[in-house]
């Protein structure tokens, strides 16, 4: 459980202390609250176990533009590449993990990066001490009230100090709930958790092993007969992530889950990735789970007091890796609007749409995963009805099931995400995520790319698109003009925006390149016109994109006049 201590006054905030409550009060701390994080477990103690081991690369490029990629990179393996097996050879097709992760495109990060979960738990744990943040173990929620007269302080919760045994109570503005597929503050507040649960069991093992497979730091897959199809992943410290289905013919082969033991587990690895061969030196760590996927009814409740994230909002399988890239854009979506709030910035509208955007994002993934959890599993999902492969798995997997590893979209269209009236001045749409791309500093000439640029610090970044001066110079000198008006409109702007103008031009400085118009906040070129390009800006005319400050679009203007009335309107909106 969480709470925090905003700059100006007490606030609180509930969460687990897991990666996804663990990244949530790193980001509060971030943009300026004070977090006190509560978790039961003192995990300093624990074991480092396995469990999420992938992150992808939308993934990586949030947790980039929060200054956390970069340990995390330093820690874990990663893989660009993957390799699909079947009798011992490779074939093309078939449900791969991550295959030429190199051709995605307008990322930087075009590879997948694996290291265990507790891992990634300690980084943003030791992250949190640059802000004097202490971590309160061994403390249990015990249950939470809901005074809707208290506006300022609407919610107490009841803590328990475990080691004391004594319980104390905490006066919140909000409570979030990232303790896990049992969460206690989701129980708490009746909140309904439906799905679905199937009888497979999966094994999950993380070992030193010796293998004949080719390539074997490369995130591989296997089809067996008997094993399902066998995930094959390079971890960190040297470790090797090997998964595979354990059959009902399996359990009651070894007398049910209670009877198996390290010794099976490994027996079964061995059969699993016939006919390669497989020498474990020792295992780390192995667990052996069911598979079944569910989702809370609401991610918020009492009037967006209290909220869900990760697990404790929606379960799925390991299958296609996302439980915790799900739980990261959980808590980097809800961070930088609840710090906004916080901090007297934002309208209850802003923290409404985190329900609102997250839980069809969710569900999305959640129905793709039923399909490739089942295909895992040996089974045809209802859609492949009728058709008439011979063998139970390895045909029906040939469905280019192939995870490219990027988040294309945040949400349809809503108050966050949307058109405003107008011509159209590129072709990158509310609600997708901004492209990276290299841009050019002044002076030094280094390159620097556009998404270091656009640090989250719970700002929105408005980015002139600047296009050829001589061409844009009067549209650019209107749109200068009339700002004044936008900025006295909401007097903390220099809290709420952050500016960049990029010109579409070499040179040696900013007003150099610009002419009369004055470049609004830091000048960075686009020399070789491509950020235009991949913006679908035209250079003869600019445009002016709005990044939200997780880096997905907001809305698109022209360079006019006219367009700070719209982004006013935009933004009348959302903040104060």
């Amino acid at each position: 459980m969480l709470t925090c201590q905003c700059a100006r006054k007490l606030t609180g905030v509930s969460i687990g202390g897991g990666p996804v409550g663990s990244l949530i009060a790193y980001q509060l701390a971030r943009f300026g609250c004070q977090p006190y994080l509560i978790e039961q477990e003192d995990k300093r103690e624990l074991p480092c176990y396995g469990r999420a081991t992938t992150l992808w690369p939308r993934s990586i490029e949030l947790l980039d533009q929060i200054d956390l990629a970069e340990c995390l990179i330093q820690k874990g393996v990663a893989t660009r590449h993957g390799l699909h097996f079947q009798d011992g050879k490779r074939i093309k097709g078939g449900l791969m993990y991550g295959s030429r992760m190199d051709r995605l495109g307008d990322t930087f990060y075009q590879f997948a990066l694996h290291l265990r979960q507790r891992l990634t738990e300690q980084e943003f744990t030791e992250a949190l001490k640059e802000y004097n943040f202490e971590h309160h173990v061994k403390t249990k929620l015990e249950g939470y009230t809901v005074n809707a007269s208290n506006e300022e302080y609407p919610i107490t919760v009841q803590v328990r100090d475990l080691v004391k045994d004594e319980v104390y109570d905490v006066q919140t503005k909000y409570l979030i709930g990232a303790d896990g597929g049992h969460s206690q503050v989701r129980k708490l507040s009746s909140i309904p958790f439906e799905g679905a649960s199937t009888a497979h069991r999966w094994i999950r093992m993380d070992a030193h092993v010796k293998t004949n497979m080719p390539n074997p730091r490369c995130l591989n897959s296997i089809d067996s007969p008997t094993h399902g199809q066998i995930l094959w992943c390079p971890n960190d410290n040297g470790l090797t992530r090997i998964g595979y289905v354990f059959s009902k013919d399996l359990l009651d082969r070894y007398g049910g889950e209670d009877k198996i033991t390290t010794d099976d587990v490994i027996r079964e690895a061995k059969e699993a990735v016939r006919p390669f061969t497989l020498d474990v030196i020792d295992v780390d760590w192995w667990t052996i789970y069911g598979i079944g996927q569910r989702i809370a009814d609401t991610f918020a409740t009492h009037g967006n007091r209290v909220f869900l994230a990760g697990d404790a909002c929606h379960t799925h399988s390991s299958g296609s890796a996302q439980g915790l890239n799900t739980g990261i854009h959980d808590a980097i979506n809800i961070s930088w609007k609840l710090a906004l709030t916080l901090r007297g910035l934002a309208k209850e509208v802003l923290i409404d749409s985190y329900d609102k955007e997250r839980r069809p994002v969710v569900q999305q993934v959640i129905d793709n995963d039923k399909t490739i959890s089942m295909l895992i599993s040996g089974q045809y999902p209802p859609r492949f009805a009728g058709r008439k492969e011979n063998t139970w798995y390895g045909s029906a997997c040939k469905v280019q099931l192939t995870y490219s590893g990027s988040t294309p979209t945040i949400s349809a269209v809503s108050v966050v995400n949307r058109e405003m009236q107008g011509l159209s001045r590129a072709t990158v749409n509310p609600g997708e995520r901004g492209p990276d791309v290299y841009l050019t500093m002044i002076g030094t000439g280094d390159p620097v790319r556009l998404h270091v640029v656009l640090k989250n610090e719970a700002k929105f970044s408005i980015v002139v698109f600047a296009g050829y001066p001589v061409h844009t110079r009067p549209s650019l000198a209107g749109f200068e003009a009339s700002l004044s008006a936008f900025k006295a409109r909401f007097p903390k702007h220099k809290a709420m925006f952050h500016w960049t103008t990029i010109p579409a031009v070499s040179g040696n400085g900013g007003q150099e390149v610009l002419g009369p118009y004055h470049p609004i906040g830091k000048v960075y070129l686009d020399e070789r016109v491509k950020a235009h390009e991949m913006y679908g800006v035209d250079p003869m005319h600019g445009a002016v994109v709005i990044f939200r400050p997780d880096g997905w679009i907001g809305t698109v203007l022209g360079i006019e006049e006219a367009s700070a009335g719209a982004l006013t309107a935009y933004f009348e909106d959302l903040l104060f």
